[in-house]
């Protein structure tokens, strides 16, 4: 199982297959927090984790309009993106966050956490996307 540290990616591939390595490793339910700049490479790094559950990735898009897309897998998939959201608090509890990471065997990833207030959520995975720049990525990720 990975462990907690700081990567450099230097392709869109790396850091979809240090996703993926993620996805693998997982076999309960499990949450991953995803923060990081627009462009950053969340939505591929949820992608890499989709494979690693064995979701195809290509039908992972970023679900920024629809806020939640489910998919099935080896675990099922919950992913969210609270970009549009302002960060209110309490504004997420109607998405039904709680009752995602309560299910059995699910892996519940949230791109832009950061706009997470009010909601206590157990937290397995944080993952910090910075962008260095051209493809180069520095992933924070703490377990």
């Amino acid at each position: 199982m990975l462990k907690s540290g700081e990567f450099t990616t230097k392709s869109t591939t790396e850091t979809f297959e240090l996703g993926r390595k993620i996805g693998e490793s997982i076999n309960q339910t499990t949450v991953i927090l995803l923060s990081g700049e627009l462009g950053a490479g969340k939505t591929v790094f949820a992608k890499g984790v989709a494979a690693g559950i064995g979701i195809d990735p290509d039908e992972v898009t970023s679900p920024t309009y629809t806020l939640v897309n489910q998919y099935e897998g080896r675990l099922r998939l919950y992913h969210l993106d609270l970009y549009r959201l302002s960060g209110k608090w309490g504004e997420t509890f109607d998405l039904g966050i709680d009752e995602m990471c309560a299910a059995d065997n699910a892996v519940v990833i949230i791109e832009w956490s950061e706009r997470l207030v009010g909601q206590r959520l157990p937290v397995v995975w944080a993952v910090k996307i910075v962008d260095e720049g051209g493809e180069l990525r520095r992933l924070i990720i703490v377990n």
